[in-house]
């Protein structure tokens, strides 16, 4: 019977509230139950906030150190030329920093020829609409056909481009009656020459507008040619791109090593360190006022390890050290006794300008790539990636903590669930009972009433006789 029934079907009693009287009884015992488990849910809501700030601290070391442990990751060679329209130039890792004169005499062409004849449409009629092949040799080699299926300039065309052999074709409208012309092209460089004919009368692809030759050009007095406008096979880590014959003497290039871009990632490195360290102390602060997580992991051991792992990251050689540069602190980082790291620039410098090499091995052991699966040493970057990318991962220790710290929670609120159907069932037995004594106290006042009615009645007769 609910609460309300059974107090509503009392016709007389004591006058005491027994429902209010009952409520506060069940309250005196589940308020210190209730506080006591919303403390703990809170606490450990606080702790996997807590976690979740530590994930993100070392998941933004991780990037930095992901921007230092491949050598594309030091591609700081500048290249300027002083005629950067004849000869411009583009520099990786792998380049020297240096200068060097280059003369261009000739560049590279690909050998191009037209239709004798034009035609008033893209698709006029060739060899009465009937299919029929193109013999193309290149370079003086054996012949090779082209299927012409669609029989027009057009077809033509479409067929050339599409037999993939080095040959591009287009249709140029030229003006006049007859305005489209087809335009063949080969590939550039002297071995690349081509002759393309054709059994249809009025397709004459013959006319030759543009001789196919080699790029022309002195390197450093060294006279070189090569097939193409681009070269990446004459100075290390340099690739060329030829435009136009340049004046007399040539063109300067300078390839000069920018180091601007490795001083920024390594700065990315030491905020990323400080930002993480300054997480695990307002985490392990029991008087730290930040909201949300502020020392909530007091006394975690988690902690402790995170910070000792991180540190050992900077600590001792690197695993693919250089003869000069060996370790971290070869190039200015250091951690003062408070935990926090700094980098001394001129020590950067001085190891990126004397030593550039052995900083890229110390960081990235000389590696293209890196994977986080392989178990070759790394270099102190590319092992650190590796070893944060272990802690982050759905089995570490991270994962594990939080994910024990929320099956607390879980289970903390199922006790907040089964506390609540207790206090409901206390509260019904208690209106039960309550109301049993209502009952009873209702029946002796009744007695009362009516014994005390009795009485009266004798006693007034008595006086009367």
């Amino acid at each position: 019977m609910a609460t309300s029934s059974i107090v509503s079907s009392l016709g007389a009693g004591s006058g005491i509230d027994i429902k209010k009287l009952a409520e506060d009884l069940v309250s005196a015992e589940r308020v210190p139950r209730q506080e006591q488990i919303d403390k703990r849910i809170t606490r450990n809501e606080a702790k996997i906030s807590g976690y979740g700030a530590v994930r993100y601290g070392l998941s933004a070391l991780k990037d930095a150190f992901a921007a230092l442990n491949e050598t594309g990751d030091f591609a700081t060679v500048n290249a300027a030329s002083s005629q950067s329209s004849a000869v411009s130039a583009t520099a990786t890792s792998a380049a020297l920093a240096g200068r060097h004169s280059i003369a261009v005499t000739a560049l590279a062409t690909a050998q191009r020829n037209t239709s004798v004849a034009g035609y008033a449409t893209k698709a006029a009629t060739l060899n009465g609409g009937a299919p029929f092949d193109l013999s193309v040799s290149i370079g003086g080699g054996a012949a090779q056909a082209i299927k012409v299926e669609t029989a027009s300039p057009e077809g033509v065309v479409n067929a050339i481009n599409e037999a993939k052999l080095g040959l591009t074709a287009t249709l140029m409208n030229a003006g006049g009656n007859n305005p489209w012309r087809i335009v063949v092209t080969g590939e550039t460089g002297a071995t690349k020459f081509f002759t393309l004919t054709s059994p249809v009368a009025g397709l004459d692809l013959s006319h030759r507008v543009q001789e196919v030759a080699d790029a022309s050009l002195t390197v450093d007095g060294l006279p070189v040619t090569r097939s193409s406008n681009r070269i990446t096979d004459l100075i290390d880590g340099v690739t060329l791109n030829l435009s136009a014959l340049t004046t007399a003497p040539g063109a300067t290039l300078d390839l000069s090593r920018d180091t601007s871009g490795v001083r920024a990632k390594v700065d990315a490195l030491v905020s990323a360190y400080n930002d993480l360290d300054d997480t695990l102390n307002v985490l392990s602060d029991p008087g730290s006022d930040v909201e949300k997580f502020g020392g909530a992991l007091d006394g975690d051991r988690l902690v402790q390890v995170v910070r000792s792992e991180v540190r050992r990251l900077f600590s001792g050689l690197s695993s693919t050290p250089g003869a000069t540069v060996r370790s971290a602190g070869d190039v200015g980082l250091s951690v003062d006794r408070y935990g926090k790291m700094s980098l001394d620039a001129t020590k950067l410098e001085a190891a990126l300008q004397s030593n550039y090499d052995e900083v890229v091995k110390m960081f990235s052991a000389g590696q293209a790539t890196h994977s986080v699966f392989s178990p070759d040493p790394a270099g102190l970057a590319g092992d650190a990636v590796t070893k944060i990318d272990r802690m982050l991962r759905s089995d570490g220790m991270l994962t594990r903590q939080s994910s024990t710290v929320t099956k607390e929670v879980e289970r903390y609120r199922a006790d907040l669930t089964k506390l609540e159907a207790r206090m409901k069932t206390l509260l019904e037995r208690y209106t039960r009972q309550f109301s049993v004594m209502e009952s009873l106290v209702g029946n002796a006042t009744n007695l009362r009433t009516g014994l005390t009615s009795t009485f009266e009645g004798l006693m007034a007769m008595y006086t009367k006789g």
